[in-house]
Formats: structure tokens, C-alpha cells, sequence
């Protein structure tokens, strides 16, 4: 806002076009976590949906000529396991958060929120802070908890139960092993506080909420956690907290505010528990198949449908590699090491010695994936008179199999390959290697997590390419022979 003058003047035609303070309501739940969606604003204000649709419009034409109190997402978001159309998401604008500071709210800021995990994050925190705000609890949203000077965790909720024991309930969602560092770097940072003064009067219990629904997911999620549970005892022995899991749907539908998780309903990250065996093997059709005489096209037809409900049901591939996401997010974090964006300028110009190493070290934990590509590149190398198409054909045929290798191929929605630089740019000039994702459900293992947005899948993209065209470029860190084309 320009001045208190204005803030002023558009509370007070605020409060001659919308009834009964309904605006404040909206703008303060909406200044909780800087977004809410539909169903939130019509729980916490206690209007109808046609009734809110209306009270908005009334708040948008008294906010004319003024910076916006509110906007709405143009992207669709739905929360694991929702059913029906996604409701609507607002995020605080810039009129809305000088209001609400206006009202005391000092911390109220505008949302410049884009990504949509980063969203439905802030969503979930504000589903646990209005279930205590609702309960009569005492609540402190995304706020520092201090244990030193410059030391603090920042919870996404702070309740204070009703023992007078404050209670952390961290929101999450569904964690691949990709965020394994980051997870690490909160358990971390939970130690140190709890093992601290300030840790006193604060149960030794973090509730995390997880938007998921008990399945596929939920379980590759916990063991996530248990990974990182694990590594962080090796390191700093015993922990100081507990940590207990329940899904969000599940947590909503009956809130718990005691100061012992109820047994039987909350999984506790700290009991480790052994992962599901592997299913059997199946003996294959085409076993039987190969013994059999010549075939008329009918037989033949009836024969290949049998054989392909054969595979359907008993999955007779499943011990090869499959294609999963996982891939995609570990060549991530080999890509990030040297190639974070928030790294400063200078340390992004330097050699990525970092994402070298991690490269080196992967290829070297998967010996048969380094003997592939080096085999694949210096196939026939002195037989061929090399040029440009056959340098091309030759990369392609690497990338292919470093793909392969990993359960995936290079063309479909997940597009790999070798093109010719244009000599018209500005950049270097060698051969290189693409990466397109054009289906961002091929990042999704499950109907019920949300894809990454754009960014998210622009950075993936740029992390499996600069592996494959290093495969090439930078041989002599990776310890393989210079390609012969090069």
C-alpha cells in the first residue's frame, strides 16, 4: 500500500460493503500461511460457498484502485486423496497483508508462492493451525523457536495442548530419497534444539502430518524418514524426540491434542521395521510357446493374447529395472551439488568439481553401468571414419543404454537425445545431449501426489542432460577413456 492514509481508506469502504467484518476473517486466515483454498475460508468464516463467492466480489470492487487484496492461483492443485473438482486456492495480496498488519497481524506479508508443492505445503499447515485454532488451542504458525543466538528451528505449528505442554506438528508430504539432505538437515537441527535449554516445556514428540493417504506412497515416504532417522542416530547416538507419522485426512477427520499419541493410530519413525520381501518368480509362458509347431494366423493371434495376459498378471518383468522418478531426482542431486541456483554467481562459474565427484562415485557403484558406457562409446572406434552424424549416432546409442540401464528409453514422454549445436548462439559449441520431459506424470509414482511444477521439471531436465553430455565432455574427470570422437 502506498500509505496508512490509503490502508485507512480501503478498510473503511471495506466495512460499508461487506457486512458483519466477513472481509477480516478472510484476510486473516489468509495471512496465517499467505494462501487458503475454498473449503478452508468457508470452514474458518463460516459462510456458505455462495455466500463467500459473494462476500469476495463485494471485497474486489471496494479494493478498485487499489493494489489487490487477494489472488487467486490459475493452477489446479488437488490435495493427496481428494476426490471431485480441486477447490480453489487464494494467495494474501499485497492491500490484504497492509490490512491485516493494520489489525496487529504484524507479520502478515503478501504470498509470491508459484510452485504448487510449495503450496499444498502451506495449505496443510494452515488445515493443522485452524483444527487447534478450533480446539481453543494456542497456535504459532512458521515462527523461530530460538536455542541460541543465531540458532533456531522454525516449526510449521507450535501448539500448546492442553497440559500446557507445547506440542510440534510439522506438515509433509510424500519425500523421495532426493530430499534425504534436507530431511537430514531438520533432524539435525532437532537435535541440537532438544538437546538445549530451551527445549524444556516442549514434548519430546513431533507429530508429522503427512498429506498422504495410506499406500504406496505413505510407505516410500516412511522409510524416507527411517533412512534419515537412522543415519542421524549413527551421528549424533541417541535422539533427544520421538517422531510420529499420521496421514492428514486421517489426523482432520478426529484431531488429537494429547500428550501421548494414541497407539495403534500413529506410526513411530524411530521403530525401524523390516521392508517387504521381494514377490516370487514366475515360470513364463514363452517357455511352452517356443516348444510348440507351426501355427495358423488365428492360433498365432490366440496365442500371443494368452501370452499377453500372462504378462499382465504375473508381471513376468518385474525383475528387470523399471522405469521410476527416483532416477531422475538422483541425477538431481549429482547436477545440484555445483549447479544450485542459489549458490553464489562466482561459485557457479568455478569447475563442478562437486557434481564430478558425485558422478565418478555413482558410476562406480554401478560397475556394470560404467563397463556399458565405456564399452558402448569405444565400440568399433577404429573401425569407423567418424564425422559429425556418426559422432551423433554413437552418443545416441550411449545415452540409450545409460537409460536402458536404469529402466527407462530415450524417446516417449521422456525424451533423450544428441543434437548438433547451433553455431549461430552464443554458448559453447559441442555436442551435446537434450533432455524434454513432456509428460510431468512420468514424476508421479501415484495417482495421489501432485506433479512438480514447471521450474521443478525445467531443473530435472537440465540435471539428467548435463550427466549424459558429461558422459562425454568430461571424461577425464570421470575416469573414462576420452571418446574417440571428441
Amino acid at each position: 500500500m502506498e500509505s496508512p492514509e490509503k490502508t485507512l481508506q480501503l478498510q473503511e469502504a471495506l466495512d460499508t460493503q461487506v457486512r458483519d467484518h466477513a472481509w477480516r476473517k478472510i484476510l486473516h486466515v489468509l495471512s496465517v500461511t499467505g494462501v487458503a483454498d475454498n473449503q478452508q475460508l468457508i470452514r474458518s468464516s463460516g459462510l456458505g460457498r455462495d455466500k463467500l463467492r459473494r462476500v469476495l466480489d463485494k471485497m474486489s470492487a471496494a479494493a478498485a484502485g487499489f493494489p489487490p487484496l487477494l489472488s487467486t492461483y490459475p493452477g489446479k492443485l488437488k490435495r493427496s486423496g481428494e476426490r471431485g473438482v480441486a477447490p480453489r486456492v487464494y494467495r494474501l495480496g499485497e492491500s490484504g497483508a497492509a490490512l491485516c498488519r493494520l489489525d496487529g497481524l504484524a507479520d502478515a506479508r503478501p504470498s509470491h508462492l508459484e510452485e504448487p508443492r510449495a503450496i499444498l505445503h502451506a495449505l496443510g499447515m494452515l488445515d493443522v493451525h485452524l483444527a487447534a485454532q478450533s480446539a481453543g488451542l494456542e497456535i504459532k504458525t512458521d515462527r523461530n523457536l530460538n536455542y541460541g543466538e543465531e540458532s533456531f528451528i522454525r516449526p510449521d505449528n507450535l501448539v500448546t495442548l492442553p497440559s500446557q505442554v507445547k506440542a510440534i506438528y510439522e506438515s509433509e508430504q510424500d519425500a523421495r530419497s532426493d530430499f534425504l539432505e534436507r530431511i537430514l538437515r531438520g533432524l539435525g537441527h532437532k537435535v541440537a534444539f532438544y538437546e538445549s535449554q530451551q527445549a524444556q516445556g516442549v514434548s519430546p514428540i513431533v507429530r508429522m502430518i503427512f498429506d498422504l493417504p495410506r499406500g504406496k506412497d505413505w510407505q516410500r515416504t516412511l522409510n524416507t524418514w527411517r533412512q534419515a532417522v537412522e543415519i542421524t542416530r549413527e551421528k549424533h547416538g541417541p535422539l533427544p524426540f520421538r517422531l510420529f507419522a499420521l496421514p492428514l485426512n486421517e489426523f482432520l477427520a478426529n484431531p488429537e491434542w494429547e500428550s501421548e499419541p494414541l497407539p495403534g493410530r500413529w506410526v513411530d519413525l524411530t521403530a525401524l521395521e523390516p521392508l517387504p520381501g521381494a514377490s516370487p518368480t514366475v515360470k513364463p509362458l514363452a517357455q511352452i510357446a517356443d516348444e510348440l509347431p507351426q501355427f495358423t494366423n488365428l492360433e498365432r493371434r490366440l496365442i500371443m493374447a494368452a501370452m499377453y495376459q500372462d504378462l499382465q498378471e504375473n508381471r513376468m518383468f518385474s525383475d528387470q529395472p523399471q522405469a521410476e522418478s527416483e532416477f531422475l531426482y538422483a541425477m538431481r542431486t549429482i547436477y545440484l551439488a555445483s549447479h544450485d541456483p542459489f549458490a553464489p554467481p562466482l561459485a557457479r562459474s568455478g569447475v563442478p568439481r562437486e557434481s564430478l565427484y558425485l558422478l565418478r562415485h555413482y558410476l562406480k557403484m554401478n560397475p556394470g553401468l560404467l563397463q556399458l558406457v565405456e564399452q558402448t562409446t569405444q565400440m568399433d572406434a577404429r573401425r569407423i571414419h567418424w564425422n559429425q552424424s556418426t559422432a551423433l549416432h554413437r552418443m545416441q546409442v550411449v545415452v540409450d543404454a545409460f537409460l536402458e540401464y536404469h529402466g527407462w528409453q530415450s524417446e516417449g514422454p521422456l525424451l533423450a537425445y544428441s543434437y548438433t549445436p547451433d553455431y549461430q548462439a552464443h554458448g559453447p559449441r559441442h555436442l551435446s545431449v537434450n533432455v524434454e520431459i513432456v509428460d510431468r506424470a512420468v514424476l508421479v509414482d501415484d495417482e495421489s501426489t501432485t506433479a512438480p511444477g514447471k521450474q521443478e521439471v525445467e531443473f530435472l531436465e537440465k540435471s539428467l542432460a548435463w550427466v549424459l553430455t558429461a558422459l562425454f565432455a568430461e571424461t577425464h574427470h570421470l575416469g573414462l577413456k576420452k571418446p574417440p570422437f571428441w
